[in-house]
């Protein structure tokens, strides 16, 4: 099997199947940064890593236009749906297990980050699928619009009414947490 590029410069089989093995030495990186920004874990986003790339392996994509941007689309994909099933865990965990104090050993400011960092990542669980992908892509990955709507098959202006839409939800979500949290001293 030899490796050709695409008139993209793309990378592809001769049978015009991605080699995955390039692919995960090529963009593994790029996967592990794109959903340790969505999780905030090098655990977790490591497992999401191999998991996009288990999944090409058990299910090849074909006709790719772009492979970090589709790459970057499953391994958000595979990061909320981490966000999510580790919310519907703790729901059925007993509260003093779920909230097990986390220790820093840094500054005040570094556990304030920590903190912020927690709650948008719980506020973007929380978005609908399409609107947590797009806002995903867009502030934590820095694709234009145009990118993104290539990448998830939607218009542009479809993908800017998702980001106002998880904007304006974020916002309220992170307002109504900043209001109920207790008070630290």
């Amino acid at each position: 099997m030899s490796l050709l590029l695409s008139n993209e410069g793309e990378l592809m089989t001769d049978d015009a199947t991605p080699d995955i093995s390039t692919l995960a030495r090529l963009y593994g990186r790029h996967v592990f940064q794109t959903a340790y920004r969505v999780l905030g874990e090098t655990s977790l986003a490591e497992d999401v890593q191999q998991e996009v790339f288990l999944r090409l392996l058990e299910k090849p994509a074909v006709e790719v236009a772009s492979w970090p941007a589709y790459l970057s689309t499953l391994a958000v994909r595979q990061a909320i749906d981490r966000l999510r099933s580790r919310q519907r865990w703790r729901r059925l965990l007993p509260v003093w297990r779920a909230s097990a104090p986390a220790t820093f050993d840094s500054t005040e400011h570094e556990a304030m980050q920590s903190e912020r960092a927690r709650r948008l990542r719980l506020a973007l669980a929380a978005l609908k699928p399409r609107e947590a992908e797009c806002f995903t892509l867009r502030f934590l990955q820095g694709m234009e619009i145009g990118q993104i709507g290539h990448a998830l098959g939607m218009t542009p202006n479809h993908v800017s009414v998702c980001l106002h839409r998880a904007t304006r939800a974020l916002e309220a979500r992170l307002a109504d947490a900043r209001t109920t949290a207790p008070e630290v001293l």
